[in-house]
């Protein structure tokens, strides 16, 4: 389906004139042009963008992390305030405190926490269990978490340190479900630095919130998850969620969605706490482009446009209109008549295109005068041919030797040198054909050799030496026998012995070789040069090449190699 439709749209454009293609190629030019100027800055800008962006983020989380740490040690500090005052460790370290040692404890809790920012509540355990405790709203305690053994022993084993957890760990809720933020740690008695109570300071989830307070925008959402990686302030989308992937890495980011809908997932391991912060950031193209570099991208695609209409134009007055009247023009040819134009156009290369068509119709007019010329003469020299081989002195010498054998010899061999003369015209005349497969050129020169042997049958002996592959390749008739008759008569002859005429047909490389050698008086080197001379002597032979050279179209068909009074051989290259 595809295919089929890019086919009919190259068919259809095909079709269009050459002003109608030249506007709809400025047409796709223009979009072209605006959609890759737009992409181009979009990618370039993006590329700049993101690598900003994911080194701001990266620094935002850093950022956050210290924010957090920061009020955490602020928080650390209000502890230290609270575990060296007088009144909480005399309220810890007495056998039974009474309810002014509980009062002096809360009042000194309530001194000390109203200078920080975040504290919902703090509880403060003895070790036989008995607590006082400051409260900013509704706390739930849940005291079978607290009794855990393996719950104070964590805090213990902090030894003297703080640990931070959500909710106590369990411990405690708020009756809102807002999380808590919970520090806890052991009290040592300042002497003796042994354990003299527990302190639980439970931190409103604000810590959390201002903590990206001022960095979060309607493109930039931070949250926060527990070790367990449990989400712990604010709802996030459940999809959106699944693509925030945590591992152990202290930091990680990644970006998500489409060019045009594009968000950046980070995370961040928060040193000291159990806490890691999450952030989702929406890259927003429309704020990355400035208004000035807007109106100047609107302005080049102006320029651009108004461009290609003035070049549009220019192509119309100077080229597609002067091609359309020099084909009107050059229309008259259609009909036969091979005359010049005669129109006036610029000097210009549609001036020069006019002046080549002329040059070129002229040179036409020569080649179809030479090739007229060349046909008469390839007429001429297939009729020298064939009067050449039906001259009456061959006929009346076969039939006078025929004549002799039916007086001599038996009406069997008559009857074969009569068929034999009969095969020979046969094949000779062909049908008319002009070309006639390899196959038939040597049986004509087995007839003719056979016919000849009539009279000359001391002094002829034929050899063929024949690739039979290459037999049914189609040659010029009548290319061997003048070749073979210049070797009995300029040959064989003339030597006055017994000679050997071979014929043999092979393949070299992309030439078929077709080879005529016989033993006769062969030929010195002046004779080799004359032997292309326009004499009656050597007509089989230049006729032969000049029809064959004709036929083929190239001069190098044919090699003569000849020692004086030994051989002579013409090798006939046959293009495939």
């Amino acid at each position: 389906m595809k295919k089929h439709m890019v086919r009919r749209i190259k068919n259809w454009f095909s079709s269009q004139k050459l002003k109608g293609k030249v506007r709809y190629l400025f047409l796709g030019i223009i979009g072209l042009y605006i959609t890759l100027f737009i992409f181009i800055y979009i990618f370039f800008i993006r590329k700049s963008m993101l690598d900003y962006t994911l080194e701001s983020n990266y620094n935002t989380m850093i950022s956050i992390g210290n924010n957090l740490n920061s009020e955490i040690s602020t928080i650390n500090s209000m502890s230290k305030l609270l575990t060296a005052d007088s009144n909480i460790n005399t309220y810890l370290l007495k056998d039974k405190p009474g309810t002014r040692y509980s009062h002096n404890a809360i009042t000194s809790m309530y001194d000390i926490t109203n200078t920080f920012n975040y504290v919902s509540s703090v509880y403060l355990y003895r070790l036989d269990g008995r607590y006082v405790h400051i409260t900013n709203g509704i706390t739930i305690v849940n005291q079978y978490i607290l009794d855990e053994e393996e719950w104070f022993r964590e805090i213990a084993n902090a030894r003297g340190g703080y640990i931070l957890g959500v909710n106590g760990r369990g411990a405690f809720f708020r009756k809102s479900g807002k999380p808590l933020v919970s520090f806890m740690r052991i009290i040592n008695d300042i002497e003796t630095q042994e354990p003299i109570g527990l302190m639980v300071i439970n931190l409103s989830d604000e810590i959390l919130n201002d903590s990206y307070k001022d960095m979060t925008s309607n493109d930039k959402q931070f949250y926060y998850y527990d070790k367990n990686l449990k989400l712990i302030n604010q709802i996030i989308d459940s999809k959106l969620e699944s693509e925030i992937v945590i591992n152990n890495k202290l930091f990680d980011q990644k970006t998500i969605g489409s060019l045009w809908n594009e968000k950046i997932l980070s995370y961040y391991h928060i040193p000291n706490t159990p806490f890691i912060i999450a952030g989702i950031e929406k890259m927003s193209y429309m704020h990355i482009i400035p208004s000035e570099a807007t109106w100047i991208i609107v302005l080049l695609i102006m320029l651009t446009i108004i461009s290609l209409i003035l070049i549009g134009l220019f192509i119309s007055v100077y080229i597609t209109t002067p091609i359309e009247r020099l084909v009107q023009s050059m229309d008259i040819a259609k009909r036969g008549w091979l005359r010049r134009v005669s129109l006036k156009l610029p000097d210009d290369e549609i001036g020069h295109l006019k002046n080549s068509y002329n040059n070129m119709l002229v040179a036409i007019n020569q080649l179809i005068n030479e090739l007229l010329e060349n046909e008469k003469s390839m007429q001429k020299a297939e009729l020298d041919v064939l009067q050449e081989q039906i001259k009456p002195h061959f006929l009346y010498n076969t039939l006078d030797t025929i004549a002799y054998l039916a007086l001599k010899e038996s009406s069997e061999k008559v009857y074969d040198s009569i068929e034999t003369l009969g095969n020979f015209y046969r094949r000779f005349l062909s049908k008319g054909s002009k070309v006639i497969p390899i196959r038939e050129e040597v049986a004509i020169v087995k007839d003719y050799l056979k016919l000849q042997k009539l009279r000359y049958d001391d002094i002829i002996q034929d050899e063929y030496d024949l690739c039979e592959d290459l037999l049914d390749v189609h040659v010029p008739k009548l290319i061997l026998q003048p070749l073979v008759e210049n070797s009995i008569y300029h040959g064989i002859r003339l030597k006055g012995e017994k000679g050997l005429i071979k014929i043999t047909v092979c393949q070299i490389d992309d030439f078929i070789h077709i080879v005529v050698y016989d033993s006769g008086v062969g030929m010195n080197k002046e004779q080799l040069k004359q032997i292309m001379q326009d004499n009656n002597k050597s007509f089989g032979f230049k006729g032969t090449i000049e029809r064959i050279r004709y036929y083929y179209g190239k001069e190098d068909v044919f090699e003569i190699k000849s020692e004086e009074g030994l051989y002579t051989q013409i090798d006939l290259k046959i293009p495939l």
